[in-house]
């Protein structure tokens, strides 16, 4: 029986930002040499992934400094660039070696890395850059999330055992030290989150509005928690507040530059908004379409139907699944105002319902023609149904008189509260 012993996890070791092993130092816990080892792992290198790699020349050297000469030895005094496992990898190698005491040895050296990643949590200094990333300014002040201090404190419950800290202390925490977020600031706050791909705690499914410490608030947070790594952490939080001061006082120049020319681009973009809105809808009074200019009609509508930014009205009594073909390209809400007919049939508008959630569909037969209405200020008659635009000569046109689309959008409105 191997009478395997890893003294304080020394000789596990982190490479890349995860825990590793030897090649030389697991062939010596599994008797044998160091090139049995890596053939066994050349002749399944699919198997191991990520799981296994070669130390570059910068890493042997780091890495070097740190090992005792002794885990060395199995390489006869050879110079190569060794490889390393993590634990998933070393699992990996266990299960094609043929060794009867094999799951003694992956016992052992699990119980090593566990120690060995517990040390490496408890005594890691936190990252300042990280901390950084969870700084923000909200009413003028730099704070941060009461769920992030929870995870840095790594307090058990979350946000309940600092909610429960400030309880205890409540003069300890007055508002210029933390405060909690109003819902207009929250909604703010949650797109912030989201861009940077942060995760808010949310308590059954429910967003609730957070809490926020300022930098005062979160040192007298840590005199309050008892936590295995307060000390520590409040340390690496107050470096890295007085980083981000610096970095705004040295760059406050460079964020007013920024600030101007963003005043200026939403002066551009309104302006420019403008000019679109005078240019808008300029499709021609009148159009005709002869006979056979099926894909000419039915391009040319879809173009007037996407004019509209915030509703579109179609009244057509006969709409059917090309209808909703041409509706599908449509990015705002739809009214579609129809009649019961057998051409729209109730399974194709359930589908299109299922994939698609801007068509309200009304059922009226008091109207003969089509019409197809623009964010309620422009009106086109249409001389076909959609479904049959450029089977036969047709016109479409714009009506220019400013009486005619008032009584229309009333009459609509009325079978919208009233529909048949």
């Amino acid at each position: 029986m191997n009478n395997i012993v890893i003294k304080n996890e020394e000789k596990i070791y982190e490479v890349r930002g995860t825990l590793v092993m030897l090649d030389s130092d697991l062939a010596k816990l599994y008797n044998m040499e160091t090139k049995r080892l890596n053939e066994n792992v050349k002749n399944n290198l699919s198997k191991f992934g990520n799981s296994t790699f070669v130390l570059t020349s910068e890493e042997y050297l780091n890495l070097r400094s740190k090992i005792a000469t002794s885990s060395w030895n199995n390489y006869g005094g050879r110079r190569n660039n060794p490889r390393v496992f993590t634990y998933e990898g070393i699992k990996i190698l266990n299960s094609l070696l043929r060794r009867d005491d094999k799951e003694i040895i992956l016992a052992k050296i699990q119980k090593s890395f566990t120690l060995k990643n517990k040390d490496s949590m408890a005594l890691s200094p936190v990252n300042t850059a990280k901390i950084k990333n969870l700084i923000y300014e909200i009413r003028g002040k730099q704070v941060m999330l009461d769920s992030d201090l929870a995870k840095l404190y790594k307090c058990k419950n979350g946000t309940k055992t600092i909610n429960l800290a400030v309880k205890r202390h409540p003069n300890r925490f007055p508002e210029r030290y933390m405060f909690q977020l109003t819902e207009a600031e929250t909604k703010i706050f949650w797109f912030q989150i989201e861009t940077k791909k942060i995760n808010i705690e949310t308590r059954g499914g429910k967003f609730n509005r957070p809490y926020v410490f300022t930098e005062q608030g979160v040192a007298m947070l840590s005199s309050v928690l008892k936590t295995s790594v307060a000390e520590q952490v409040s340390l690496s939080i107050m470096d890295a507040f007085v980083e981000m001061r610096h970095f705004l006082l040295e760059n406050q120049d460079i964020f007013k530059s920024i600030n101007n020319i963003n005043n200026h681009l939403a002066l551009h973009d309104n302006q420019i908004a403008e000019l679109f809105a005078k240019f808008a809808y300029n499709t021609p009074n009148q159009l005709v379409f002869l006979e056979g200019q099926i894909y000419d009609a039915y391009s040319k509508l879809i173009d007037i139907m996407n004019e509209a930014q915030e509703k579109l009205i179609i009244i057509d009594s006969y709409a059917d699944k090309t209808t909703l073909d041409m509706l599908a390209k449509v990015k705002c809400p739809v009214i579609l105002i129809t009649k019961h007919n057998l051409n729209l049939q109730a399974l194709d508008l359930a589908k299109y319902q299922e994939q698609y959630d801007n068509l309200t569909i009304i059922y009226d037969n008091s109207f003969h023609d089509r019409f197809l209405i623009i964010d309620d200020k422009i009106i086109y008659h249409c001389g076909t149904s959609l479904n049959h635009a450029g089977n036969k000569t047709f016109a479409l046109n714009k009506l220019s008189d400013p009486n005619i689309l008032p009584p229309l959008l009333n009459t609509i409105k009325n079978i919208i509260k009233t529909p048949n």
